[in-house]
């Protein structure tokens, strides 16, 4: 687009060219056409260059307004300036939470967390830690008894797995404790309740001893005494030719099925 200050002084020719015509018209003269056509032709280029101008020109500000743009909306945020005293304040509230986080109680709470969400294996470690950290504390009772409950549980869920994978695994190493001489009653019932004499033998082997007229019979040094920790007699009792009682020892307490 041309401005009017810039396209005045091109009519300049234009008035020339036309005085120029008229006087022709009055009378004979020269002839002035070649002229006319030279004038014309400087013109149209003249007109032509201004354009150009005007396109680059606006094609610079849109390139300016575009280059601004992303260097505006990536500017990063003003930074609100800190003080040595919010400096101090930090510091000192971070030693703080850390020196929390050694005491007894935030140690304990972290175990029964992990109690609480079901990861048995960590919350156990969690709370062995905190024994060795604070055998004083008035909390090492309660993490006792969360260590039993949490070993037992453990114990468990291996034996769960176990007969999931393997069902006859638990048998299989009751009787090998048994020949070994280190198997606990509590092994040893699963596998007996409910059998009958003749059952028991082809299970275990011929017994060692019979005592009360057959109704008991015995298996030298093949389970733990738990009265002494040492290996003692496998006393089986029968009740109708049914097995229904186990004890170490001959004199040791009966466990009834």
């Amino acid at each position: 687009m041309m401005h009017t200050r810039i396209s005045r002084p091109l009519l300049i020719p234009l008035i020339l060219v036309g005085s120029i015509i008229a006087g022709c018209d009055r009378g004979p003269g020269p002839d002035i056409t070649s002229e006319v056509q030279r004038l014309n032709s400087e013109l149209e280029a003249t007109r032509v260059k201004l354009e150009a101008a005007e396109k680059a020109r606006v094609t610079k500000q849109q390139d300016l307004a575009m280059v601004a743009a992303p260097a505006a909306s990536t500017a990063p945020p003003p930074v609100s300036a800190t003080t040595p005293e919010k400096d101090a304040q930090i510091t000192a509230l971070k030693a703080e939470i850390a020196d929390l986080k050694k005491r007894d109680f935030f140690a304990f709470a972290d175990a029964s967390a992990a109690m609480q969400s079901g990861t048995n294996s960590s919350a156990l470690e969690h709370y062995q830690q905190f024994l060795k950290d604070f055998p004083n504390s008035p909390l090492a009772a309660d993490a006792d008894r969360a260590i039993a409950e949490l070993t037992t549980t453990k114990e468990r869920e291996a034996r769960a797995r176990t007969m999931l994978i393997d069902p006859r695994r638990p048998e299989r190493d009751a009787l090998q404790h048994f020949s070994d001489g280190t198997a606990t009653l509590k092994e040893i019932a699963p596998l007996l309740k409910n059998r009958s004499a003749a059952d028991v033998v082809k299970l275990l082997g011929a017994p060692s001893q019979t005592f009360r007229d057959g109704k008991e019979i015995g298996y030298l040094d093949r389970v733990i005494d738990p009265a002494t920790g040492g290996k003692g007699t496998l006393v089986i009792g029968f009740d109708e030719e049914v097995a229904t009682t186990l004890r170490v020892g001959y004199l040791g307490k009966p466990v009834k099925f």
